[in-house]
């Protein structure tokens, strides 16, 4: 059977009008399966039985029973085993006012950022645009309404460009889920003709882009997968983006890592690389992952960083993670439980 989320409305009608339904069901269909959390076909009670029937022999649909679960005040971390086989990880995370859901692209990542839990035993395939539906369906499941999304779990989101749009088209189509363009952030960690392409054709959400290094050396130990692109192609792609957007900024993650780019000539490097550059500069203090290599840099080290970029000139803040105690921070998703 096919995953309902992986069905588009234009394709639902065609399908039922082979079933001999009028096209109208659809939007119903769409209704009862993004906006009330139905777990079965069954629950949709202004439907005729027969097509209650039918949909439940074509179509699985409803939130999965996670692998794990865990939870602390800040975040709730969910491990999903995917329809199409594989497990990955996403995160509800408690704001202010508001719950805001991290999720995952692919069964693990190919860009092999050595900071990175994710990254750990490569990438095993792309996520459909369904499955990625589907942990936002399973999180709100537990947490109740959601109103932000990020595309900051597992796998690089623009090497899994089409499914991902496509889940962003449901995501935000009114007769779906109905969320805001602006509530939704999709990072890259750098893939430079996805973000041209994104930036002229991709639906209007907002853009990150996980940096690693000012240091064109440093970025490519770091971040090995997209070592192809220099920092001048980024830069230069990411103002095609803000000049295609009408001035809207870049989000760009700066994961600090103790004595690897955390110093003064760090500072001086950044702000060289971003001054023309309409942006919002993220600093977030090293997550710590069994097995990688790297560690946090301390209070003082961060909080001078912090004061020196901001006499630089940078539009900058501390991002302080959540989901810590449980493994649910930046970098720390995996995708099994205890790998």
């Amino acid at each position: 059977m096919k995953l309902f989320y992986d069905v588009s409305l234009k394709e639902l009608k065609r399908w039922l009008d082979e079933h001999g339904e009028t096209a109208y069901r659809a939007a119903q269909i769409f209704e009862w399966a993004y906006q009330h959390d139905v777990t079965s076909f069954e629950e949709m009670t202004n439907l005729p039985t027969d097509l209650r029937v039918a949909l439940a022999e074509a179509f699985t649909i409803g939130p999965l029973e996670p692998v794990t679960l865990a939870e602390d005040e800040a975040a709730l971390k969910a491990l999903l085993a995917m329809p199409g086989g594989g497990d990955v990880e996403c995160v509800a995370m408690r704001m202010e006012g508001y719950t805001s859901a991290c999720l995952s692209s692919q069964v693990g990542c190919a860009v092999g950022c050595g900071f990175c839990a994710s990254a750990m035993g490569g990438c095993d395939r792309n996520l459909t645009a369904g499955e990625i539906i589907l942990q936002l369906i399973t999180l709100r499941a537990k947490v109740g309404p959601i109103r932000n999304a990020v595309f900051m779990g597992m796998g690089e989101a623009f090497h899994n460009y089409e499914a991902v749009c496509e889940a962003i088209d449901r995501m935000t189509d009114k007769r779906a889920m109905g969320m805001s363009p602006g509530h939704i952030t999709v990072s890259t960690c750098g893939v430079v003709p996805m973000i041209h392409r994104y930036a002229h054709e991709g639906p209007k959400t907002e853009l990150a882009v996980s940096l690693g290094s000012a240091d064109q050396g440093i970025r490519d130990m770091l971040m090995p997968g997209v070592s192809r692109w220099d920092l001048g192609d980024l830069m230069a792609a990411c103002y095609d983006f803000s000049q295609a957007r009408k001035g809207q900024p870049v989000t760009f993650a700066y994961v600090m890592l103790a004595g690897v780019n955390d110093q003064y000539h760090d500072v001086d490097r950044l702000a060289r690389l971003l001054s023309a550059q309409p942006h919002h500069l993220n600093l977030i203090p090293y997550n710590e992952v069994p097995d990688c290599p790297y560690l946090a840099p301390d209070e003082p080290t961060i909080n001078t960083f912090y004061r020196r970029c901001r006499e630089a000139g940078l539009n900058v803040s501390v991002r302080r993670s959540r989901g810590q105690t449980i493994d649910a921070a930046c970098g720390q998703l995996r995708r099994r439980a205890g790998v």
